[in-house]
């Protein structure tokens, strides 16, 4: 059955459930032998994505969102919370994740040339999964690689060479036919086209798109550009410093942001209007000047000390959830009925 980008309300119960996530990892060992403390990468973190569904998962290098993903596909244990992922307690795996769940949920990287082995072909590289997954052998495992290829575009001949003589599009398009390869309920895209042309990300987008348009297959889009997501994805959760801070439907998000820090990050996407382009020059400026120093601090909104709205109340606690006009929720006293005087600076 075919589902349709955007179709996701009506695709039933959860296909991903995260509740509470945190990830802390410990601080390591200096030169006088003390050990810093504790680094919280993902701090009470909750997600939630159906069949057929594309969520977006921004934030600036640092936000934790990559964490999220790595927690997610049990590439690391969480510190805390629970994930449930196609049907999967994540929570519940020892050392050896099931087989099952990899299958299930799959991932797509950033550098196709790194997660991809130089020592193979590519036609051997998507037999692997073929031969392990399903136990796929001889003629039937040829014809299911061959109809892999073609379904992201790629051509016969591509079957012979190695990952090092394709380009980088190329290469991740090998990367999606892989992950498809088991049938996946779920793949995390972990930045699958920042390191890639503009004309090529637009391309490997929307084969994505019509990847899932065939076959129904969710996706977790982490990324950190806005442009990029608000094309490929349904909705966004906009993520800072180990916080999940705004979420809603990608168009609102991106033509209404309700959170100040949403509202840096569009501006750091070129717009053609000189007007626009001048608001977004002065914008980057405060946001560089006001770069975050050190570890996220333990009481407030991480965004305080960067914010140009600032209040007391935005050091002293983190915001509860409101609503958004349009669709979604934040975190921002803002919007949450607090004094609204901002603080002197």
């Amino acid at each position: 059955m075919t589902i349709m980008k955007g179709s996701s309300a009506a695709a039933g119960a959860d296909l991903l459930r995260v509740r509470n996530l945190t990830v802390t990892f410990a601080g390591r060992r200096s030169a006088t032998w003390r050990r810093p403390g504790a680094v919280v990468a993902v701090n009470d973190l909750d997600l939630d994505l159906t069949s057929g569904e594309t969520l977006g998962l921004v934030g600036e290098s640092g936000s934790g969102k990559s964490t999220t993903a790595r927690a997610i596909l049990r590439l690391l244990r969480p510190s805390g919370g629970t994930i449930e992922a196609a049907g999967f307690a994540v929570g519940a795996f020892g050392r050896r994740v099931p087989l099952e769940y990899r299958r299930a949920v799959q991932a797509v990287f950033q550098d196709p040339l790194g997660s991809l082995d130089p020592t193979k072909v590519i036609g051997d590289i998507l037999a692997e999964p073929l031969a392990v997954h399903f136990g796929l052998r001889g003629t039937e495992r040829d014809r299911r690689v061959a109809t892999l290829l073609d379904q992201v575009g790629l051509a016969g001949h591509h079957l012979r060479r190695y990952p090092y003589e394709l380009s980088g599009g190329q290469r991740q398009r090998v990367s999606i036919a892989r992950a498809l390869a088991v049938e996946p309920k779920l793949i995390i895209l972990d930045e699958p086209v920042s390191a890639l042309d503009v004309s090529v990300q637009s391309q490997v987008v929307n084969l994505l798109e019509d990847v899932q348009e065939r076959t129904g297959v969710a996706y977790l889009f982490v990324a950190h550009d806005l442009a990029v997501v608000r094309h490929a994805c349904d909705r966004i959760a906009v993520m800072y410093r180990s916080r999940i801070v705004e979420e809603g439907p990608a168009d609102r998000i991106c033509e209404a942001p309700a959170h100040p820090y949403t509202e840096a990050l569009l501006a750091a996407v070129p717009d053609p209007d000189p007007a626009r382009q001048r608001i977004q020059r002065t914008r980057r400026r405060e946001m560089r000047a006001t770069a975050p120093v050190g570890a996220v601090p333990a009481a407030g909104c991480p965004f305080a000390s960067r914010c140009p709205h600032r209040m007391p109340v935005c050091t002293e606690s983190f915001p509860d959830w409101s609503p958004v006009t349009g669709g979604g929720r934040v975190a921002c006293h803002l919007h949450s009925g607090s004094p609204t005087t901002p603080e002197e600076t």
